[in-house]
């Protein structure tokens, strides 16, 4: 009797809340994936291309990503050091 919850029968479970959320997690992925397949001409100023919708967003976070990285790296050079 030691080492159970009172009030639970034998066939009764702890439900696995992390491998829950990782299947939830995971099924999103998955469509977020299909549902964007569908080519998209893109324009590089100088050139232009037809990708992939989800190239194009993972590009766009990458350069948003690579933007917020220089940007405060810039912002902590500029800030006078307090001593």
């Amino acid at each position: 009797m030691e080492g159970r919850r009172p009030g639970r029968g034998p066939d009764q479970r702890d439900i696995p809340w992390s491998l829950v959320a990782f299947g939830v997690v995971a099924f999103y992925l998955v469509l977020f994936v299909l549902l964007n397949r569908d080519d998209v001409d893109i324009s590089f100023v100088f050139f232009s291309a037809e990708i992939s919708e989800l190239v194009l967003i993972l590009l766009c976070l990458g350069i948003g990503f690579a933007a917020g990285y220089l940007f405060d790296n810039w912002r902590r050079r500029r800030r006078p050091s307090e001593t």
